[in-house]
């Protein structure tokens, strides 16, 4: 997360109120300058946050920090860096045979409203490219998580930041969002891509992002359900493996180690590459895994070991 990892004149010590939600000045520069540091670790790629200019504007629960409130899709983050900042970090990661993954949001652009109706109270004017209604679903609030039809045109958000949710079955939005990601990959030479709310954009139109993007996306479908994750290949190559991510919460703080093994048999007889899923144990979106164990010790052993699944 490129506002909470660091900063360009590489301080650790200025101030950041996490707890509040507020930006702690976290830059590209920044990145660029700790690679050595990330290489030195072994991995061979880095995924930054969404690049593109975000809402301005504090509310209850914070400011845009991580990127995930976009109001212009052509614009970069100025609180990340500029242009040439974000040249210099796909040259300095690809220098050094390393790749580029950022993460993408394409089903949904925000805005701030601190608690007037999102019915009547978006000005999409403030928006670009889809500056007016036309280009999104009505407002209504999605009151079932797991009915995907309705997740898919209800909106994200609340009423204090909603996120008007973009027709991504109409095939002007298809054909503006294909056009985006195809200059955003060639202008800063980006291999691959998470896409963010993967599960609430029209399933249809993920295979043709994916073939517009030239390059490996993961989708993010928040899901524990093998079958619903092996299903998503039949649209995206990828999806985090939540599966697997349960059942090591099940192994490693609950002791039902038999859970992970039986997860992983089965997956292998369910998706169609079960290889492409990214695995993980910890990501933005979830608790830090040791936080699920008082004692410092367990916690000790359990990073361990799952540091060594990982490798």
């Amino acid at each position: 997360m490129t506002d909470r990892f660091a900063r360009t004149d590489g301080s650790t010590t200025h101030p950041c109120n996490t707890t509040e939600g507020l930006r702690c000045g976290g830059s590209w520069r920044g990145t660029i300058q700790h690679l050595d540091y990330i290489q030195g670790m072994g991995f061979d790629a880095i995924m930054i946050s969404p690049i593109v200019q975000n809402v301005e504007g504090r509310v209850q629960y914070g400011e845009a920090y991580h990127g995930y409130w976009v109001q212009d899709m052509y614009a970069l983050n100025p609180h990340f860096g500029t242009h040439q900042d974000m040249l210099d970090l796909s040259k300095a990661v690809h220098d050094r045979g390393m790749y580029l993954m950022v993460d993408t949001v394409v089903n949904n652009l925000a805005y701030i409203t601190n608690g007037r109706n999102p019915a009547t109270s978006i000005d999409y004017s403030t928006l670009s490219p889809f500056n007016d209604p036309v280009f999104f679903h009505p407002y209504c609030k999605i009151t079932d998580y797991d009915n995907y039809p309705l997740a898919q045109t209800c909106w994200t958000g609340d009423d204090v930041v909603p996120l008007p949710d973009l027709k991504t079955e109409d095939s002007q939005v298809q054909s503006m969002l294909m056009d985006w990601i195809r200059k955003m990959m060639t202008t800063y030479s980006i291999d691959g891509l998470r896409l963010d709310a993967a599960k609430h954009i029209t399933p249809s139109f993920l295979p043709l992002f994916d073939n517009a993007s030239g390059a490996f996306i993961t989708g993010e479908v928040f899901e524990p359900s093998v079958k619903t994750i092996c299903g998503y290949q039949n649209d995206l190559p990828s999806v985090p493996n939540y599966p697997i991510y349960y059942s090591i919460l099940e192994a490693f703080t609950k002791g039902n180690t038999s859970s992970l093994t039986n997860q992983v048999e089965v997956m292998k007889q369910t998706c169609s590459d079960v290889t492409a899923l990214t695995s993980f144990s910890e990501n933005h979106d979830v608790a830090r895994f040791a936080s699920f164990k008082d004692d410092i010790a367990v916690r000790q052993r359990t990073r361990v070991t799952l540091t060594s699944i990982n490798r």
